[in-house]
């Protein structure tokens, strides 16, 4: 017979006790499975292995299923991260254990939301629900801006189609509807979905993913020659994730640009989400500036580089 953790892996990494003896397994090859650490009882009368995703093991403990933010990243979609877990549970559910510990009652201090819902959401596995619920969770409980970033992330990365997000959108409340116009597949991060928000609050003009012949796409372009990145920790010098660093590259490419006669102003995520008022005012002052010197230079004209002399400046030839 397989054996119990295998059997758990293949079933999606969570079983209760009922489901394994059903499967033929016996009492006792479950306490065997369990002294030899094979497996583990993640709450009373639910089972599971190490290996199984830590948030995981924390909603299926609570008692519950992740959902909203929480179950969307488990999906692999970056979206906006909060200390708190999300998990659905039923509203005749009792008992709900804190994440860490199954003997210990869930409590207002623990870092829980609790999404309480009539019936059990369709789809999804044992310990998440469905895309499209964790997506209909956000909408009844986040901000425009993590909505419409969440939404975004999920059509861009084809996790949902156009017609499935309008389908939810459907059920969500009245309200939020007009959120389903600002979603874009062109955001590429949650940083560049506020932003774009934002931008149309401001009443500033942009145009998203544009294209530049050899320097490669910018995030937004702002006026003629003024151009906006949003930068994530994959941008930092110290950047140790997967993929390599793009610190050198971006500035690589800014030099680039600034041969041409544009300009690239570049934020963080730390001045966009603490300091957005500044960084708009300096956005703003850029494409005033572009105004203006295209206003001047259209009455006193001057004679710019040659293409051949800008490709030798910026291949590094005078």
């Amino acid at each position: 017979m397989e054996s119990i953790d295998s059997r758990l892996r293949r079933s999606g990494f969570f079983l209760r006790r009922r489901d394994l003896l059903a499967y033929g397994y016996s009492d006792s090859a479950i306490c065997k499975s369990l002294a030899a650490r094979r497996i583990f009882r993640v709450r009373q009368g639910w089972y599971s292995v190490p290996d199984a995703p830590e948030s995981a093991v924390h909603a299926v403990r609570v008692g519950g299923r992740l959902t909203s933010l929480s179950a969307l990243e488990s999906y692999g979609l970056r979206v906006p991260r909060r200390p708190e877990l999300h998990v659905a549970v039923v509203d005749t559910a009792s008992r709900l254990r804190t994440p860490g510990d199954r003997s210990r009652r869930l409590g207002v201090i623990d870092p829980v939301r609790v999404h309480w819902i009539d019936r059990p959401a369709r789809g999804g596995t044992s310990w998440r629900v469905s895309i499209d619920e964790a997506l209909l969770a956000v909408l009844l409980e986040e901000s425009r801006e993590i909505a419409v970033a969440c939404c975004g992330a999920a059509l861009r990365h084809r996790q949902v189609s156009a017609a499935r997000l309008d389908a939810v959108f459907d059920r969500a409340p009245v309200r939020v509807r007009p959120w389903r116009g600002l979603v874009s597949a062109l955001d590429e991060s949650h940083g560049e979905s506020f932003v774009r928000l934002w931008f149309g609050d401001a009443g500033v003009s942009c145009v998203q993913q544009v294209y530049v012949p050899g320097v490669g796409r910018l995030d937004f372009r702002v006026s003629a020659r003024v151009y906006v990145e949003i930068d994530g920790a994959q941008h930092d010098p110290g950047w140790t994730g997967e993929s390599d660093s793009t610190y050198e590259s971006d500035h690589d490419r800014d030099t680039t640009m600034g041969i041409d006669g544009d300009r690239v102003l570049r934020y963080t995520y730390r001045q966009i989400y603490g300091d957005w008022p500044r960084v708009l005012a300096a956005i703003r002052r850029a494409i005033a500036d572009d105004v203006a010197l295209a206003a001047y230079r259209r009455t006193h004209p001057y004679r710019a580089l040659g293409r051949k002399r800008r490709t030798s400046v910026r291949n590094g030839r005078l």
